[in-house]
C-alpha cells in the first residue's frame, strides 16, 4: 500500500501544489495533503497512522529548521549583549573604592632654615682707640703722664655653629650661634718724649687679639633664599699686652696675656648679617659684629721705684664671610609620592 500512495505522488504537478493544498489518493478513503502553512511541510496520509515525508517535504523542512536555529541564536546573543551593557553602565554609577593618589606638591624653592649648622669662617677687623699712660722711673721727677693712641688690624678665622627656627608666621627666623676664631689682629704705637725732669724717653705700647669668640642671638626674616638678621650677645677675648720703655736710668720691658669677658654693658658683641641658602644645605653669609671689651689698666713695675701703667681695650669692628652646612635632623619628612 505504501508503494501505491508514493507512487501516486508522480501525479501532483508543482503548480497544484503552489497553489496550497494538493489532494492526491493513496487508497479508498485516504488522503494525502500538502499545506504550505504548515511548518514543517509535511504531507499527510493515512497509513497505519504514521506521518510519511516526501523527498520535497525533507528538504523544506530542513530548510526551516536552520532559519529558526539561526533565529534563536541572534536572539540569545541580542539578549547577552544587552545584559553586559546594562551592566558595565551600572557599574560606572557606583562609587569608586580606588584609593586617590597622594598629591604631592612640586618641590619649594624656599628652604627651610629650621636646623642645626656648623661652618667656618674668614674676615678682618680693625679699630683705633685713644688711651692715656703713666711712665715713673728712678729720680727725682722722673715720671709722665700722657695720652696716645693705637691703630690695630688683621685677619681671623674660625669656626662657628648654631641652630635656626623658622617660625610658622611672618617668616621669623630665630636662633642662636656659637663662634671662636683665631686672630692676628694687632697693633702698637712708639712714643718719644721727655720726663718732668727733662730726661728722654721712648716706650712702646702694644696689644694684640690671639683669639676670641662670641655667644649670640639671632633674629631675622626668611626672605626667599636670603635670611637678612640682627644679632647680639656676649663676647670674650684673649689679648696680649706688652710695652718697651728706655729712658737714661731704665730700660725695661713686659708683656701680659689674659682673657677677658664680662657683662653687657661693659662686655658684648653685636651686628648684622645676610645668609644666603645655596640649597638645602649649604649657606654663605656676611656678618658685621662689633666686639667691646671695655679698656682696663695694665700695671706693670719693672724695680722696686719705678713702674709703667696704661689702659687698654678689645673694641674692634669684625667684618666676616662664612659658610655654614646644615643638618637635616629636624627637616620635616619628604611626602609620598604616586607613581603610575
Amino acid at each position: 500500500m505504501l508503494g501505491q500512495g508514493f507512487s501516486s505522488i508522480n501525479f501532483v504537478t508543482l503548480e497544484s501544489i503552489r497553489s496550497g493544498k494538493a489532494f492526491f489518493p493513496l487508497q479508498a478513503n485516504h488522503f494525502a495533503r500538502f499545506d504550505r502553512r504548515a511548518r514543517p511541510l509535511r504531507m499527510e496520509h493515512e497509513v497505519s497512522g504514521e506521518v510519511f515525508l516526501s523527498p520535497d517535504e525533507r528538504e523544506a523542512s530542513a530548510y526551516n529548521f536552520k532559519s529558526e536555529r539561526r533565529r534563536f541564536t541572534l536572539t540569545i546573543l541580542s539578549i547577552i549583549a544587552s545584559a553586559v551593557q546594562a551592566g558595565q553602565a551600572s557599574a560606572a554609577d557606583l562609587p569608586s573604592k580606588a584609593t586617590a593618589p597622594i598629591f604631592a606638591p612640586p618641590p619649594s624653592s624656599e628652604p627651610s632654615w629650621t636646623g642645626f649648622y656648623v661652618g667656618a669662617s674668614v674676615g678682618g677687623g680693625f679699630d683705633h682707640f685713644a688711651f692715656p699712660y703713666d711712665i715713673d722711673v728712678p729720680g727725682i721727677w722722673g715720671f709722665v703722664s700722657n695720652r696716645s693712641g693705637i691703630n690695630a688690624s688683621g685677619p681671623f678665622g674660625g669656626l662657628q655653629g648654631g641652630f635656626n627656627y623658622e617660625l610658622p608666621f611672618f617668616h621669623v627666623v630665630a636662633g642662636f650661634e656659637i663662634d671662636s676664631s683665631v686672630s692676628g689682629i694687632q697693633g702698637n704705637t712708639s712714643i718719644q718724649g721727655v720726663l718732668i725732669n727733662g730726661q728722654p724717653y721712648a716706650a712702646t705700647f702694644g696689644s694684640k687679639f690671639e683669639d676670641f669668640g662670641t655667644a649670640r642671638l639671632r633674629l631675622g626674616y626668611a626672605w626667599g633664599r636670603f635670611l637678612p638678621y640682627l644679632t647680639a650677645g656676649f663676647t670674650y677675648a684673649t689679648t696680649n699686652t706688652y710695652y718697651n720703655v728706655a729712658t737714661s736710668t731704665l730700660f725695661a720691658s713686659g708683656s701680659i696675656t689674659e682673657t677677658r669677658t664680662g657683662v653687657f654693658p661693659h662686655v658684648g658683641a653685636f651686628g648684622a648679617g645676610l645668609e644666603y641658602a645655596i640649597d638645602p644645605r649649604f649657606s654663605v653669609k656676611g656678618e658685621y659684629l662689633y666686639e667691646f671689651i671695655n679698656a682696663r689698666t695694665v700695671l706693670f713695675a719693672p724695680t722696686p721705684d719705678s713702674h709703667i701703667n696704661f689702659n687698654t681695650r678689645s673694641m674692634y669692628h669684625v667684618l666676616r664671610a662664612g659658610l655654614n652646612y646644615k643638618f637635616d635632623w629636624l627637616s620635616p619628612a619628604a611626602p609620598i609620592i604616586a607613581k603610575y
